[in-house]
């Protein structure tokens, strides 16, 4: 099987994002990941790659937001917020548990530097978890935090039966990392997953990402959304389901969960680019939330 077909293409343009911008100089860059770059395919490698050098620092993400705007300014800007209320959750509520399910092409687990002792677990499908694991073992300098991986296919596995019920015990205190698999997914395994998250202790905590609903009953509504759109049919992996922002509390409430965080592109970029991501149009309908069971 070819290599690209192991884990699908907006999980591998996701992390060409990451490459790119671990290339940026270290006093500009949002976060370093010098793992991303072993996940892609040759072309994209090479166009990582020569993003190091100043003119294609420039061009390449001019021309990704020129085709898909605000795309990967709002998905460096996601992974640095994403990174930072990962690590701020294990320092303050005592995590020892992160779960990231679809982590896809991850690498959280061995690039955030914690000093808390915590257990990782990924959970995806076995396919994308052997490509991964045998991309990392390739890097010279590897990584060196254990990681459990459970095999899962969410659309047609349920986790009651595929993630040990031992992860629900009340020793542990979880972090759900939810990211990027979200939009994809169908509103029965949402409804299935968040039952799964309502099991687990109270104090249980969930970062996940979701699209205003509004960009997929009219993705006119959104600068640059036609586009996107159209990118993500064309290479199958449609968004299927998106919330109403002013409705997610309480959807959150149904199974028993308070939303403690909720914010837009705009909002997380500015908070990340400053001034500069005023001038950022595209991308305004993806957001990034936090609930906790209660």
């Amino acid at each position: 099987m070819r290599r690209q077909a192991r884990a699908s293409r907006s999980t591998v343009l996701i992390a060409f994002f990451r490459a790119i911008e671990s290339n940026r100089p270290a006093r500009k860059r949002l976060f370093h990941d010098p793992y991303a770059i072993h996940f892609l395919p040759p072309a994209l490698k090479m166009w990582a790659s020569l993003s190091a050098w100043p003119f294609f620092r420039w061009f390449v993400p001019w021309y990704i937001n020129t085709c898909w705007p605000g795309s990967q300014t709002a998905v460096v800007a996601r992974t640095r917020l994403i990174d930072v209320m990962t690590v701020n959750t294990i320092r303050d509520h005592g995590i020892n548990q992160v779960i990231i399910l679809g982590a896809g092409l991850d690498t959280r687990a061995h690039r955030l530097r914690i000093r808390e002792r915590v257990q990782f677990v990924e959970v995806d499908r076995p396919i994308t978890q052997q490509f991964k694991q045998e991309q990392l073992s390739k890097v010279r300098q590897g990584p060196y935090t254990h990681v459990d991986y459970i095999a899962m296919d969410f659309k047609n596995q349920h986790p009651c039966t595929h993630i040990t019920g031992l992860m629900q015990g009340s020793h542990y205190k979880t972090l759900f990392i939810w990211e990027g698999a979200t939009n994809n997914l169908t509103a029965s395994v949402g409804n299935t997953m968040f039952r799964y998250f309502q099991a687990f202790p109270p104090g249980t905590r969930i970062i996940f990402n979701y699209v205003d609903r509004r960009v997929l009953e009219d993705p006119g509504t959104y600068y640059g959304a036609v586009n996107v759109d159209r990118l993500l049919k064309r290479i199958a992996e449609p968004w299927n389901v998106g919330l109403d922002p002013s409705y997610l509390p309480h959807f959150l409430a149904g199974y028993n969960m308070e939303l403690v965080f909720d914010e837009g592109a705009a909002d997380y970029r500015e908070r990340y680019f400053g001034k500069k991501a005023r001038k950022i149009r595209g991308y305004e309908f993806y957001r990034v939330a936090m609930a906790v069971v209660r």
